[in-house]
């Protein structure tokens, strides 16, 4: 490659870095994935195959194509990143640890919990090992295997390692939104253990994070507040589903528009919830009539 070539190609990058951060500022994945797939070409040739750089992009790459359900290409490229980290670095390296850690977050995602565990316990059992300081990849990881009990019905031990998360992000700095993340995660668990002012505590303390930090008029925002009114729909929790739903529907309308397929999704949940609740007055209607009626006779 000659100097010229390499000039252009690294402008490229840069162009495509920057492009990169908008697409995930704006919450578009799959235009994300596009950005990453050319800077892995481009990240190669002008690194180099064993390059922190090309380990880095193959990484995020991995990492982005779990959410769009493209399982065997993620765990292809992670498992590359890997065998890469392996030879540079060993076995006792947090590079290893790390490259563990997201593999086993691709199983979760995949349900294939076997998988998740072998992959969990070797991380654990290197980091404690090699005696590594409590940073972000074991803060991540404490967060994921709570994600990972709380889908597996074991929500004590999900809110003791989200609650370990917490802890190691105290002694950090510019961690908040962090914080706001893995504190939405433990209202599942809080509610499936009938402690629904503790849920609401979270709830409410992750959503003040959010608004402060990043906006409520924020893809990430939007995201949290979306996922957290799937948590209380699926309780039966209707009114404050419809709450979080109704907002859903403001921030959307504006930093989407309503022509966007997630707004559309947004009115169709508001108009089941506002059917569940009818129907439960209904039911309720009925309940106190009968009542009504046993007492009078």
């Amino acid at each position: 490659m000659t100097n010229k070539e390499k000039e252009i190609k690294e402008a490229r990058i840069k162009e495509l870095l920057v492009k990169r951060e908008e697409y995930v500022n704006n919450g578009e994945i799959e235009k994300e994935i596009v950005a990453l797939r050319e800077l892995k070409v481009l990240f190669r040739r002008v690194y180099g195959d064993e390059s922190n750089e090309n380990i880095k992009v193959l990484t995020e790459l991995g990492n982005a194509l779990k959410y769009v359900g493209k399982f065997e290409e993620s765990l292809r490229l992670l498992s590359k990143v890997e065998n890469i980290v392996l030879k540079k670095y060993g076995e006792n390296s947090l590079a290893f640890v790390t490259c563990s850690a997201n593999l086993a977050e691709v199983y979760r995602i995949m349900k294939k919990y076997d998988k998740v565990e072998e992959k969990y316990s070797k991380a654990i059992k290197i980091y404690k090992k090699n005696n590594f300081k409590n940073g972000y990849v074991f803060s991540g990881i404490c967060n994921n295997l709570g994600l990972f009990c709380e889908e597996n019905g074991h929500y004590e031990d999900s809110i003791k390692w989200q609650q370990r998360s917490l802890e190691i992000l105290e002694n950090f700095q510019n961690n908040d939104v962090q914080k706001a993340i893995i504190l939405s995660n433990m209202v599942k668990s809080y509610i499936k253990l009938d402690e629904k002012k503790l849920a609401k505590n979270m709830m409410e303390k992750s959503l003040e994070i959010l608004s402060n930090e990043v906006g409520e008029n924020s893809n990430l925002y939007l995201n949290i507040i979306n996922n957290l009114a799937n948590v209380y729909f699926e309780s039966n929790s209707y009114k404050i589903a419809l709450i979080l739903l109704e907002k859903c529907e403001h921030i959307c309308k504006i930093i989407l528009g309503t022509e966007n397929e997630n707004y559309k999704n947004i009115l169709e949940k508001i108009s089941i919830v506002k059917k569940k609740i009818e129907k439960h007055k209904m039911e309720q209607y009925v309940w106190k009539d009968q009542i009504v009626k046993k007492i009078k006779n």
